[in-house]
């Protein structure tokens, strides 16, 4: 029977050694695998968890924007709402200019003899009533309220001689024409009355 002899003892040493740095090399390789793994995965745990911050404060800054955008919206209903009132008062300051204004400018244009009994106005429409001492002073008034700037469409309506008031005879008349006066034309107005 033959045996074996090894008559290089070495090459078993350097066997074994070969053998032990694989394993050395395997164990590290795959705990060096494993690490990065894990590594990887925390990483991207991490990265998912500051997407997941960076999506909820999105969010977060998205509904304060919506709060903002709606208090906005109300702001804007609210100063809409405002800008009707605004503008119905402001109409109704025109209203009531104007017929601060028109009373201001008719006595320019009423002669002496003539006097106004009743007045309407229905928006810049207005007609007047009354009497007067005689007819030429009743077409004074008609060329001033004709030649005025703010006055439109006059028409004389009706003369009636015979009306008695004071103990004297008077022609009663009615004239209608358009007022129109912005508070800007209110300057001092030049009209030429006739005594």
């Amino acid at each position: 029977m033959l045996h074996s002899i090894n008559l290089l003892p070495w090459r078993e040493a350097q066997k074994k050694a070969h053998r032990q740095q694989f394993i050395h090399i395997s164990l590290l390789a795959v705990g060096l695998a494993v690490g990065m793994q894990w590594a990887a995965g925390w990483y991207i745990d991490d990265q998912v968890t500051q997407e997941r911050g960076r999506v909820e404060f999105l969010n977060q800054h998205i509904a304060e924007l919506d709060r903002q955008i709606n208090s906005l919206k109300q702001v804007e209903k609210e100063y809409q709402d405002l800008m009707v009132r605004f503008d119905m008062v402001e109409s109704l300051q025109k209203k009531r200019n104007k017929t601060t204004q028109f009373m201001d400018h008719i006595p320019r244009l009423i002669p002496e003899g003539v006097y106004v009994d009743q007045m309407s106005m229905n928006g810049h429409n207005i007609e007047l009533r009354g009497i007067s001492d005689s007819t030429a002073r009743l077409a004074t008034m008609l060329d001033l309220l004709e030649n005025s700037s703010y006055i439109s469409d006059v028409e004389m309506h009706s003369i009636v001689s015979g009306s008695h008031r004071f103990g004297k005879q008077f022609q009663s008349f009615q004239v209608s024409f358009s007022f129109h006066m912005e508070a800007s034309d209110a300057a001092p107005l030049k009209e030429v009355t006739n005594g």
